[in-house]
């Protein structure tokens, strides 16, 4: 196996299991949230935000696992590891990756730039409100237990139904013009000040 093979082959591998797991989110948020029947799928942007498994989410979650257990040390499983390695990720990763996720989506489905910072503002403070109900306790189940060959794997698992909610969000129709959500936003914000 030559040196280029081993050293990209992990990351090609973690692409393709986080493709599949976020594919198959999207299609829970199409079919179970979105209660469309198969048929009637969206498969383009299914392989959409598939690709963004591939591309970008395996291999960074690949690299920054790896990244965390070199740089955080302390026995393996260890309470004050784990919830370290806990307290890293939450702070850095998770608000980066839902932050670029959201961009990426827009940017994927062709959305100008002011459209796709208009949509970060109005969802990305409920996607992350959301992460911090569930990934916290999901990452210290899985720094405290889980081998880190299986880390990836345990997350994308988990991160099936969490690709179902943030697909969901990040494709959802808003009811009012993303214009109009930023507008009043703003307002509000200098009638607390």
């Amino acid at each position: 196996m030559s040196l280029r093979l081993r050293l990209i082959g992990p990351y090609v591998s973690e692409g393709l299991r986080a493709a599949a797991i976020m594919s198959a989110g999207d299609i829970l948020a199409q079919t179970v949230v979105e209660k469309k029947q198969m048929k009637d799928i969206d498969v383009i942007r299914t392989m959409k935000y598939g690709s963004l498994g591939m591309l970008f989410v395996g291999p960074v979650l690949k690299y920054w696992f790896g990244l965390l257990d070199r740089t955080i040390r302390g026995k393996q499983g260890s309470v004050s590891r784990t919830l370290k390695k806990m307290a890293v990720d939450q702070t850095i990763m998770a608000p980066a990756l839902n932050f670029t996720i959201a961009g990426l989506v827009g940017l994927i489905n062709s959305e100008e730039p002011r459209q796709i910072m208009e949509r970060i503002k109005v969802q990305y403070p409920d996607i992350m409100k959301t992460n911090y109900m569930i990934w916290p306790a999901v990452q210290i189940i899985n720094f405290g237990l889980v081998p880190l060959r299986y880390q990836v794997v345990f997350v994308q698992t988990i991160a099936v139904f969490w690709n179902c909610f943030v697909s969901q969000m990040l494709n959802e129709k808003l009811s009012k013009s993303l214009d109009e959500v930023a507008e009043e936003q703003t307002s509000t914000s200098l009638q607390s000040n």
